[in-house]
C-alpha cells in the first residue's frame, strides 16, 4: 500500500495528480490510497492522524506561499516524508530561494532537507520524482523510525563536535537503508568527497543545493583544520580562528587563507544564488594551501 496526501484547493489539479501518480507507479504499485486536503490546515491535521508515503503540496491556497509557509513544521515533525512542492506561478529557482530562508540553518546541523522534496511546476512531467519518492518510501518502511532516531543521534554528536562518532552513526544508517541519500551525503562531506556532489548539483542547475553543500563542506574542513592544529575544534568558525591566533599556531598567510575560505562559506550559506563555479575553484585552491604541511 502506498499512501498519498494531495494538498491542493483545486479539484481538477487534484484529479490530474492522481492520474500522474497512477501512471508513474504502474505497474510497481497497484494499491495506491489517495487522501485529499483542500487547505493547509486540513493537510496538517491529516498528517497527525496517520503516516503517508508521499505528500504533494501546492504553494497557493487562500494566500500566496501558504504551502511554503507550512513546510518548516512539516520538515521538523515528519522528517522521512517525501514531499513534492508544486507551483503554477513561480519557477523552480524562485521557489528554492524562498524555501532556503528556513532551511539554511538545518543544513548546518546536517539535516539534509534538499533530498526530502522536489520542486515541480504543475506542467512538469513528475514521473521521475514520483518514482524516486516511491523507491525511498519502499526501502525505508521497515526502518524509518530507527533511521530517524539515528539521525537525531548523529546530530547530537555533531553538536558536540564528535565527528568520528557522527560518521559511525551515518554508516549505521547506510547499513539499515543502503543508498539513503542524506547519510551518504554527510559521509562524503566528512570524508572530503562531497565537493564533487556539489559540483554535480551546480552543473544540473540546482544552485541552492550546490551552494549549501559547498558551505557545509567548507565549514567542516575549517573545523578539521583547527582540530589538527589545536587538538580540538570549536562550534563557531570565528572562535576557531581566534583560538588558533591565541595559541600562535597560525601565521599571517594562513590566517588570510582561513578568512578567505570563511568568507566563501558565509557567501554559500547566506547568499547561495550568488555562488559561481569560480567560487568552487577558489575555495578548493585556498583549502589546499591552508591544509598544506598538516
Amino acid at each position: 500500500m502506498f499512501r498519498v496526501l494531495i494538498a491542493d484547493d483545486d479539484y481538477e489539479d487534484r484529479e490530474l495528480l492522481k492520474l500522474e501518480i497512477r501512471r508513474a507507479l504502474d505497474p510497481e504499485e497497484k494499491d495506491i490510497r489517495f487522501y485529499e486536503a483542500v487547505s493547509v490546515r486540513q493537510a496538517m491535521e491529516m498528517l497527525k492522524l496517520q503516516p503517508f508515503d508521499l505528500m504533494t503540496l501546492d504553494i497557493e491556497f487562500d494566500r500566496m506561499n501558504e504551502g511554503i509557509d507550512a513546510l518548516p513544521d512539516i520538515f521538523e515533525n515528519y522528517p522521512t516524508l517525501n514531499i513534492i512542492v508544486i507551483s503554477g506561478k513561480l519557477n523552480k529557482s524562485e521557489v528554492s530561494e524562498q524555501l532556503f530562508r528556513f532551511t539554511k540553518d538545518n543544513v548546518l546541523k546536517s539535516k539534509r532537507w534538499a533530498r526530502h522534496f522536489d520542486v515541480m511546476d504543475k506542467k512538469d512531467d513528475k514521473t521521475e520524482a514520483l518514482r524516486r519518492a516511491y523507491s525511498f518510501a519502499f526501502k525505508q518502511k521497515e526502518v524509518s523510525d530507527k533511521v530517524r532516531d539515528l539521525f537525531l543521534l548523529a546530530e547530537s554528536y555533531l553538536e558536540k563536535d564528535e565527528i568520528d562518532k557522527c560518521l559511525e552513526v551515518y554508516q549505521k544508517i547506510q547499513s539499515l537503508a543502503p543508498g539513503e541519500i542524506e547519510s551518504n551525503e554527510n559521509i562524503n562531506i566528512f570524508k572530503g568527497s562531497a565537493i564533487e556532489q556539489a559540483f554535480e548539483y551546480m552543473r544540473k542547475g540546482e544552485k541552492v543545493v550546490a551552494s549549501l553543500l559547498l558551505g557545509h563542506y567548507l565549514e567542516t574542513r575549517l573545523k578539521v583544520f583547527t582540530r589538527k592544529v589545536l587538538g580540538r575544534s570549536y562550534p563557531g568558525l570565528y572562535d576557531c580562528l581566534k583560538e588558533l591566533e591565541r595559541a600562535r599556531r597560525i601565521g599571517p598567510f594562513k590566517k588570510d587563507l582561513f578568512h578567505q575560505v570563511l568568507r566563501l562559506r558565509n557567501k554559500a550559506i547566506h547568499h547561495p544564488t550568488a555562488i559561481s563555479e569560480y567560487d568552487f575553484e577558489k575555495a578548493l585552491k585556498d583549502l589546499r594551501l591552508l591544509e598544506s604541511n598538516f
